[in-house]
């Protein structure tokens, strides 16, 4: 018979007493200066939606985590939102297309993703992050990187790195691999978790080998400088889509030099988003003392195609809860605070955006 005591709220969702509450406004205040500095415009979204209406802006696996209801009014179903970028492009693909472009806009919402207990997740995950919407080219791939970095700078962090890699590079290399669309998303995974062992493995059941094999399992371990660039040519020097990429990531490494922030910038070519709807420079952000990254982004040019007429697009998101952290360890900007849950505050894995 289980005799332990039934927990009070669920797991996975945070509580804020006063003043860790002070310290979240206090955090979101200095960011919100910033973006607004920049010329970026908060948005408020809905805490839920319509699924039919968002769901083709959500991967299969993200609905899957998503919390569902049915809505007592007309029957359909509601979901929670599991993912700010989805429901930005919603927003501007079916009531925004007229605006001038670019448009910045700014946010910071709650994010609901169901994850089993032993995970270590949230389930309840708050983000903070901008949008570069109609713009694109060198500057507005650099912009939102060049904002992130600001930001954690502005917030006394100075030991931080921004990790990017580049989408098209890797799919160049799959398409030249000739994978069905299954496995390219199992390599995809893969890739992003550094597994070596799983994409060898998914290689060899598919029959790749050789030249491609030996490209798609040499990725992840291209880390580094510009000479991350060189190497990364020479596993498909004939292929226009991948010099391309390496093109764009040359570009921005000279812009974000340019800015004074290259030492916080690291050249990942295993750099892979989960979300299947960024389509080139992708980046994670990390920070000392917290095990996972604190947020990231990247180019997403068809998502809001998915909900209107498609223009191109870029942003990022912050975990929340990494970045109250780290500037209770930086004082200078808003004042250390306690977060209490139910289980006390523990260090977790950053949530993906």
């Amino acid at each position: 018979m289980n005799t332990s005591p039934r927990s009070k709220i669920p797991k996975g969702v945070p509580t804020f007493l006063p003043a860790a509450a002070d310290q979240k406004r206090a955090l979101e205040g200095a960011l919100f200066s910033i973006f607004a500095d920049r010329g970026y415009r908060e948005v408020i979204p809905p805490t839920f939606e319509y699924l039919d209406v968002l769901a083709p802006g959500l991967d299969a696996d993200l609905i899957e985590k998503s919390y569902k209801v049915v809505d007592r009014a007309t029957g359909r179903i509601l979901v929670l939102r599991p993912d700010a970028t989805a429901q930005i492009a919603r927003m501007v693909g079916m009531g925004m297309l007229e605006s001038a472009l670019p448009i910045r806009l700014h946010y910071s919402v709650n994010v609901f993703r169901y994850e089993p207990e032993h995970a270590g997740r949230d389930r309840e995950i708050f983000q903070i992050g901008v949008e570069l919407i109609g713009a694109r080219g060198p500057a507005a791939d650099a912009e939102p990187i060049i904002l992130a970095a600001e930001c954690l700078r502005r917030l006394g962090v100075t030991q931080f790195t921004i990790a990017v890699g580049h989408g098209g590079f890797f799919q160049g290399l799959l398409r030249r691999a000739g994978l069905s669309d299954s496995l390219r998303r199992g390599l995809r995974e893969a890739a992003a978790r550094k597994d070596l062992g799983k994409m060898d493995a998914l290689l060899t059941t598919a029959g790749v080998r050789g030249s491609n094999a030996k490209a798609l399992l040499a990725l992840p371990t291209l880390v580094g400088g510009q000479e991350v660039l060189e190497a990364a040519g020479r596993l498909a020097p004939r292929s226009e889509d991948c010099r391309r990429s390496l093109g764009q990531l040359r570009e921005l490494w000279q812009r974000v030099s340019a800015a004074g922030m290259s030492e916080h910038l690291l050249l990942d070519m295993g750099e892979v988003r989960r979300m299947e709807y960024y389509t080139g420079l992708v980046f994670d952000v990390y920070a000392e003392g917290i095990g996972g990254e604190i947020g990231g982004g990247g180019r997403y040019d068809h998502l809001i195609g998915r909900f209107g007429r498609e223009i191109p697009a870029t942003g990022f998101a912050f975990d929340l809860d990494c970045l109250l952290q780290l500037s209770a360890a930086a004082p200078r900007i808003v004042e250390p605070g306690s977060r209490a849950a139910d289980d006390g505050r523990r260090l977790r894995v950053a949530g993906r955006r």
